[in-house]
């Protein structure tokens, strides 16, 4: 047998090799991402350190360890939480920080998965990847409470990135327990189907072989069996108390919901198989615009069939609460798909898809992003407000009606933990306060009605959203309303 030159590289070393960062980011487009994501989730650094939503009631005025808490009555996994708590010590500022290197990270992950024994060019993988960092969805990342999410999103990436670049046992054992790890946000139990099929199409010639058991058939078993036994020791170990039991539970009536989402895929499919019938090519950029419908309906399968989007349009609905945390995955899709039908046109269209998508991607993002901003300006607001009213007594009930509502992050709708928070910081306990509750359910209570006469884009350039109470007992309104 001969002896294999100091100069030849091993497959394993070929493999650890590509890993290097200077060889796995090459290509990556350093400067239009870090300028064009800072244009679109920047604003989120302008103030560091609001709370919003979720974050008033898990967070405020509580021990730093009460986010660990809820999160195991929801049935979360144990190192859930773990890492915004150590965060939390330095302030709310390094949670919003760490979100935004967090996304622009996985991008960095997405682009070495992209580049790895696919067929896409380095050019449409920066495009692919441009456009997985700003396209306008979840912007729900900004809360605190969300940031379990955020920390899933990148081990899901991760251990995707881990499981097909490196070919030893040590590797997939590692790829493994990091997609394990990002099962704590329950969607990636289903998203984990991308890595799967990566994975196998990667290792094909090997799976094919039914002529004797290899360890690539151990290893998809392995991988197929992951969520399967997250579900087990959920089940076992930390399942959800019982208010939570309920809560993203699968329904047949969500994923019959689910379903025309995937017509897209079947179709293309049909056609694909159509052509490779009568022999004929496939453009590549159908395959890559194919793969991005199908990642798109794989995104929206487990916040359909566990009855979190209950119709269409609250997927892109502008004023959507809180509700677009539930776009988490989709970036990915959106991002394929773009793409791909960019290329398909490309030659009567040059980028125009493309373009015309980063264009209104900035728009949305800086639109929704000066919600956010507003949103916290006026929380400080609104304490002054607060501290300004000298007729509020321990005993004193309360209904708010909020008509600034444009001043807040997508329409959300201040819940009545974070009226009681801003009192708190203004000085005052009062008996009670509801943002939705009215005064027929609470006749003795007084009624504060938040207004404004200030626009939208006065108060951003002056950050001074004009705001005042009127105030009403309920017994007076419900006398003119009678």
């Amino acid at each position: 047998m001969s002896s294999v030159p100091n100069s030849a590289v091993e497959p394993e070393s070929a493999a650890l090799n590509l890993a290097k960062p200077e060889r796995m980011l090459a290509g990556f487009p350093w400067v239009s991402a870090i300028v064009l994501y800072t244009l679109s989730w920047g604003w989120s650094l302008l103030r560091p350190n609001t709370l919003y939503w979720d974050d008033w009631e898990v967070y405020f005025n509580k021990p730093l360890s009460n986010g660990i808490k809820t999160l195991d009555e929801m049935g979360r996994a144990p190192w859930g939480g773990l890492i915004e708590y150590l965060l939390l010590h330095i302030g709310v500022w390094a949670v919003t920080v760490a979100t935004f290197l967090v996304f622009l990270a996985s991008s960095l992950l997405v682009f070495g998965i992209l580049r790895h024994r696919l067929a896409i060019e380095s050019s449409v993988a920066r495009m692919v990847v441009l456009l997985f960092l700003i396209v306008p969805v979840n912007h729900a990342r900004i809360s605190v409470a969300i940031f379990d999410y955020t920390t899933s999103y990148f081990l899901f990436y991760l251990g995707w990135f881990v499981l097909v670049q490196f070919k030893s046992l040590k590797g997939f054992v590692l790829a493994c327990v990091i997609l394990f790890l990002s099962f704590k946000t329950h969607s990636f139990l289903f998203f984990v189907l991308l890595p799967f099929l990566h994975f196998a199409w990667l290792n094909k010639t090997e799976l094919l072989d039914f002529k004797r058991l290899n360890r690539q058939h151990l290893q998809i078993v392995a991988i197929t069996t992951l969520p399967i036994l997250y579900v087990a020791a959920r089940s076992l170990f930390w399942p959800p108390s019982e208010a939570w039991v309920g809560y993203q539970k699968p329904s047949i009536g969500g994923f019959i919901l689910w379903l025309p989402s995937v017509a897209p895929l079947i179709v293309g499919l049909i056609w694909i198989l159509l052509r490779e019938k009568n022999k004929k090519g496939i453009d590549v950029n159908f395959l890559i615009f194919w793969c991005g419908i199908g990642a798109i309906a794989l995104s929206l399968m487990p916040y359909f069939v566990g009855g979190l989007f209950g119709d269409y349009i609250s997927i892109i609905a502008l004023s959507s609460d809180w509700g677009n945390r539930h776009q988490l995955l989709m970036p990915l899709g959106l991002a394929l798909a773009i793409v791909g039908l960019n290329g398909v046109f490309k030659t009567h269209l040059k980028d125009l898809i493309y373009f015309s998508v980063i264009l209104a991607s900035l728009m949305f993002n800086t639109y929704f992003g000066s919600n956010y901003y507003l949103d916290s300006i006026k929380k400080d607001q609104v304490v002054d407000l607060f501290l300004a009213r000298v007729d509020l007594k321990p005993s004193s009930a309360l209904v708010i009606l909020d008509d600034t509502k444009r001043f807040n992050g997508r329409g959300s709708t201040y819940r009545d933990y974070e009226w009681s928070g801003l009192l708190k910081i203004a000085g005052h306990e009062v008996a009670s306060v509801s943002g939705k509750r009215l005064c027929d359910q609470q006749p003795s209570a007084n009624q504060l009605t938040l207004k404004s006469d200030i626009s939208y884009l006065r108060a951003l350039a002056t950050r001074d959203l004009g705001l005042y109470f009127e105030v009403k007992s309920c017994s007076e309104v419900l006398a003119q309303n009678g």
